[in-house]
């Protein structure tokens, strides 16, 4: 694409230069007044002293460009660190809050056990004996029969179903 405009451009450089020729005189008149112009137009002119602030555009700017850019993306950097900080600070603080939560719950679920026993350690130390589960039954099933493949255990848990 650029090398297309470029072609452009210099067809119309050389269109440009047929249609409008300039001829400047040659004669040695037109050279000395020339001359004359150029030098009173510089004895008119005032030189003042440059202070240490006046520098170019060129220098200036791509030297502030450049400390821009560094200082925003030292900025960008120093906040992107920030928030990171802040956020896994604030996930680690809330785990610890609900590990702190979840141990004060069982302990006091522990202590309420306790003291509801203590009112009747009767009826607790039945419940204690009298608990039992599903893997409690099929241990039971399997231990009253002999079995020794795994074949024969699926033919046990198919017919206690």
């Amino acid at each position: 694409m650029r090398k297309t405009d470029f072609m452009k451009e210099m067809i119309l450089v050389n269109k440009l230069k047929k249609e409008d020729p300039l001829e400047l005189p040659m004669d040695e008149i037109f050279f000395e007044n020339l001359h004359d112009k150029i030098m009173s137009s510089v004895e008119k002119a005032e030189i003042k002293p440059l202070s240490k602030w006046t520098k170019t555009w060129v220098f200036l700017e791509q030297k502030t460009v450049n400390q821009r850019a560094k200082l925003k993306k030292v900025a960008k950097l120093s906040i992107t660190i920030t928030s990171l900080t802040v956020g896994i600070g604030l996930i680690k603080f809330s785990v610890d809050i609900y590990k702190q939560t979840v141990i004060s719950k069982v302990n006091l679920n522990k202590s309420l056990i306790l003291l509801e026993a203590r009112k009747n350690p009767i009826v607790w130390s039945e419940l204690a004996l009298s608990y039992q589960n599903e893997n409690d039954f099929y241990a039971d099933i399997l231990s009253q029969r002999s079995i020794e493949t795994i074949v024969e255990i699926d033919k046990v848990f198919v017919q206690s179903l």
